[in-house]
């Protein structure tokens, strides 16, 4: 397969031919926050993918990238990041540029926080403890931030200077599912990013979220969601009332229509008592095409909990047709398939893996449980330039985790284990 990427962004392109393979990792328990900080200011239209030029991050070798999803901007989202060259995993990388999707016309100016990166510490060698990784391998490093926090409050555009610090937070492998449903009537026309109202969903304190990929709506998917007002902290209660949803065709939400799912992962900060809230099923329409028509079929949605696998693998995903793209203007784009076994979610890894642009989701002809098996052929790309996709060159790359699914009745002593299985690990036992 080749590989395209910017020797000098906007302004150069270089080609790599490599040999496509799967690579299996093992991820560490403890994540790595770095901010994204603007080092110039730009202007920004609704919908238009900027590359922005950001205060330059350095990333350690052994690591691989994620967004921390709920919007850190008032302006917009961070959707993916450029690095400096090309690297491996296993390389040291140096990331110049965030890819910022603006939400409405405005000014990102010199100094403000556009998106956080999560580091996820991996090996790809042999292991030797039951995570992988010992104590020794613990490289959270705490950063102090002098940057603007810009967040709207009351329709009122507010910039705060802030001086803060970063540092990371231990992960478990422990999850639950929370639906995303529309609260409103909405008319979408495709590639035109539109902000839906949702039904709230409320978060506990020390955790971090992640939409669930695989494209839940015939209409379009959940790029990002928001919290009104000032972002809280990890370790803060939230209160999530918007999505920020990418349309792939001209159409019309109905309140109680399925947006997408959010993944909500158990995190530790400081002490961590993990403790266990009832929930309900909730009511929401599957929206699907069918036999050329859109479908929207009524369901009740039990609440569910997992647990990731803390062996996954990443896939490259490879375009299989030649398609022209226009920076800011959604496509499909056809790929060699992607097989996805049962009881498995996938993330895009973060690093921009085609010059043009990014992938945003992948696409099914009708959304599957995680429990089945699936094939995909087509993922949903955002062109950050003008040009164009050749058959046969990487547009991605995707983690593939396995999970272990269960009722939402097991999440508190899967957290309980959890909890007593990080003590005796950073104790030193074995």
């Amino acid at each position: 397969m080749e590989i395209v990427y910017w020797k000098e962004v906007g302004k150069e392109v270089a080609n790599l031919r490599v040999k496509k393979e799967s690579v299996r990792y093992r991820i560490a328990p403890f994540v790595q926050w770095k901010v994204l900080i603007a080092e110039e200011s730009a202007e920004v239209k609704m919908g238009e993918p900027v590359a922005i030029k950001i205060r330059e991050v350095k990333i350690p070798e052994n690591t691989i990238l994620a967004p921390l999803s709920i919007m850190r901007h008032a302006l917009g989202t961070t959707i993916d990041v450029i690095e400096r060259g090309i690297s491996r995993v296993e390389d040291e990388k140096t990331i110049t540029h965030a890819v910022f999707l603006p939400v409405e016309d405005g000014t990102v100016e010199k100094g403000d926080i556009i998106g956080v990166l999560k580091v996820f510490f991996v090996k790809t060698g042999m292991i030797d403890r039951i995570f992988g990784f010992s104590a020794s391998d613990i490289k959270i490093r705490e950063e102090m931030v002098d940057a603007n926090l810009v967040y709207r409050q009351n329709g009122e555009l507010k910039r705060e200077k802030i001086r803060t610090r970063f540092f990371g937070y231990f992960k478990s492998y422990v999850a639950e599912w929370e639906p995303i449903v529309s609260a409103e009537n909405v008319d979408v026309r495709r590639g035109v990013l539109t902000r839906v109202k949702i039904k709230e969903i409320a978060l506990q304190p020390n955790t971090v979220v992640t939409p669930l990929h695989i494209m839940r709506n015939v209409y379009g998917s959940v790029v990002e969601v928001a919290q009104e007002g000032k972002p809280s902290r990890v370790e803060e209660e939230k209160r999530i009332s918007e999505a920020i949803f990418l349309p792939v065709r001209d159409g019309r939400l109905q309140k109680g229509d399925l947006l997408g799912v959010l993944n909500v992962y158990y995190t530790a900060i400081g002490n961590f008592e993990p403790k266990m809230v009832p929930k309900e099923e909730k009511f929401a329409r599957l929206v699907y095409e069918a036999s050329g028509r859109v479908v929207r079929d009524g369901m009740l949605l039990k609440p569910f909990a997992y647990r990731r696998k803390p062996v996954a693998r990443w896939e490259p995903v490879v375009a299989e047709e030649d398609v022209a793209v226009e920076r800011g203007k959604p496509l499909e784009v056809a790929v060699e398939p992607l097989r996805l076994e049962e009881n498995t979610i996938v993330y895009p890894l973060y690093i921009m893996r085609h010059a043009m642009g990014t992938i945003i989701d992948l696409i099914e002809s009708k959304p599957a449980k995680v429990e089945a098996p699936k094939t995909i052929r087509k993922v949903l790309f955002m062109p950050v330039f003008d040009g164009e996709i050749k058959k046969g060159q990487l547009v991605g790359v995707v983690n593939v985790y396995n999970v272990e699914v269960e009722s939402y009745e097991v999440l508190s002593r899967w957290l309980n284990e959890w909890v007593e299985e990080m003590k005796r690990v950073l104790g030193g036992e074995g």
